[in-house]
């Protein structure tokens, strides 16, 4: 059976409707883990910074509380808390790495104390917030995001030799 010219371009015409729906709806879901993505993110931080069960002295350990994986750094003790309340709101916002079907997004506290805070008993600076959100991102996210954790007291013994080393 023969095809006309004109069959095959009305063929031709579906599959590309086809694949352009599909390509559009590939990209509105990869926006929407994105989107859902900074949406957590942003939700963390605020929680961290709300709930977390210490005492605040000079604000600079919840304002160095931060979502932005290319602002994340370590802080010294003695920073003025002028200079990180300046720079809460740039360390708030979400910002998440992408490389192809990888998305990286970290929350962080930077200053240099912040571990030894965590791991006293009692008291966290972000593992509160992750194990109230794991299991909300497990149910809601599974297959698509996932949470990783770092081995605390295996960061803050390199962390306490890099001190005395």
């Amino acid at each position: 059976m023969a095809r006309s010219n004109d069959g095959a371009t009305a063929e031709l015409e579906g599959v590309e409707e086809t694949l352009k729906a599909t390509a559009e709806f590939v990209e509105k879901e990869e926006r929407a883990i994105e989107d859902a993505l900074e949406f957590i993110l942003k939700s963390m931080v605020n929680y961290a910074k709300n709930n977390g069960p210490w005492q605040d002295h000079t604000s600079n350990l919840r304002n160095s509380i931060s979502g932005n994986i290319e602002e994340m750094k370590e802080w010294d003790a003695d920073t003025d808390p002028s200079t990180l309340a300046a720079k809460a709101p740039e360390l708030e916002k979400p910002v998440i790495e992408i490389n192809g079907d990888d998305y990286k997004a970290v929350l962080s506290a930077g200053m240099e104390y912040a571990i030894w805070v965590e791991l006293k008993s009692g008291y966290w600076v972000l593992q509160g917030t992750i194990d109230k959100f794991e299991p909300l991102i497990d149910k809601y996210f599974k297959g698509y995001l996932s949470v990783e954790k770092i081995d605390l007291e295996n960061a803050a013994s390199i962390a306490y030799m890099k001190q005395v080393g």
